[in-house]
């Protein structure tokens, strides 16, 4: 993918709560267990995304995570780049040091239209839009079982 695995990780963790019902509080290691994600890893990113008011957190017995309503909101983009940083990696793809528009590379101009096009999908999907789908995804997969 395009980003690393924090990113990746972050995704499917807010997509996971943003699957659950509104009020149910999940803990970290439900989330590592049915995602596949190592639970010290996934707690420091919940951490984050607590941090940034993506998740809230509840300690104690009982406790867990539920999503926010500014993370439904949130695109994909801004979930993943409060966690990790900028998520299009910007170097050359066929790794040349100095590539640009003056001194382009081989693939330099079809690299830019396919990172472009990658940005434009994932700033303009909403952690709930992309959540809904995921929900059919899986049941139209349950349905065929």
């Amino acid at each position: 993918m395009i980003y690393t695995k924090t990113g990746e990780y972050a995704i499917r963790a807010i997509l996971f709560l943003a699957r659950q019902p509104k009020e149910a509080l999940i803990m970290s290691s439900e989330i590592a267990k049915s995602e596949d994600i190592p639970a010290h890893y996934l707690a420091k990113i919940l951490q984050r995304m607590a941090k940034y008011g993506y998740v809230d957190s509840y300690k104690g017995r009982g406790g867990g995570f539920k999503i926010t309503e500014l993370a439904k909101k949130s695109s994909i983009l801004e979930i993943v780049e409060r966690v990790e940083g900028p998520v299009i990696n910007l170097k050359c793809v066929t790794g040349l040091k100095e590539c640009s528009d003056e001194t382009p590379c081989p693939l330099h101009e079809e690299w830019a239209e396919l990172r472009d096009r990658i940005y434009n999908l994932i700033s303009s999907k909403t952690v709930n839009e992309v959540a809904i789908k995921y929900s059919e995804t899986l049941k139209k997969t349950k349905r065929r079982r």
